[in-house]
């Protein structure tokens, strides 16, 4: 089972490459009103980290083999650690400035482990983008108008912008 933490951002791509992948898919943001998104893009099941303990709703599964974690939040990162299975593994593609809060422990038990991974080569982002057009993934975005550009930077600055803010050309 895979687990894809943050549905905005990368996170709605991570649940479409997930689920084309052929893994179970396992959905986890905050608020009921991001499972229809979520199930929508392919995630087989959606945890609401604000009404469940996403770990132990993990645990309860089996154990996720990968958490992938796209919300640039420490602490949630941190959390979710107990929901991986043996040799499981968080995957951080999200950067956050706080310091993630695991014990070795944690680690040890079920040989756990923590791996942070950067955008990638070019090589890589061309094999994402064939692997795109093979499939139909897209991205979601927020367009705004050249003259809007302000407007659209400001929401993505102040992280009002659910997903990439563009700005197109009237």
């Amino acid at each position: 089972m895979t687990a894809i933490h943050g549905i905005g951002g990368l996170g709605h791509l991570g649940v479409q490459f997930a689920r084309h992948f052929g893994f179970h898919v396992v959905a986890i943001s905050r608020g009921k009103d991001k499972q229809a998104l979520a199930e929508k893009l392919g995630a087989h099941r959606y945890l609401d980290s604000d009404t469940v303990n996403a770990a132990e709703e993990l645990t309860k599964m089996g154990g996720a083999k990968v958490i992938v974690a796209t919300a640039p939040s420490s602490h949630a990162m941190s959390e979710l650690v107990e929901g991986l299975g043996p040799d499981g593994t968080l995957l951080s593609i999200a950067a956050a400035m706080e310091p993630l809060t695991i014990s070795p422990v944690q680690l040890i038990h079920n040989r756990r482990s923590v791996h942070g991974w950067p955008s990638g080569t070019s090589k890589d982002s061309e094999d994402t983008l064939n692997f795109c057009a093979l499939t139909g993934i897209r991205p979601m975005i927020e367009e705004f108008a050249l003259e809007d550009a302000a407007q659209g930077y400001q929401r993505m600055i102040t992280n009002q912008a659910r997903f990439r803010a563009v700005l197109v050309a009237a």
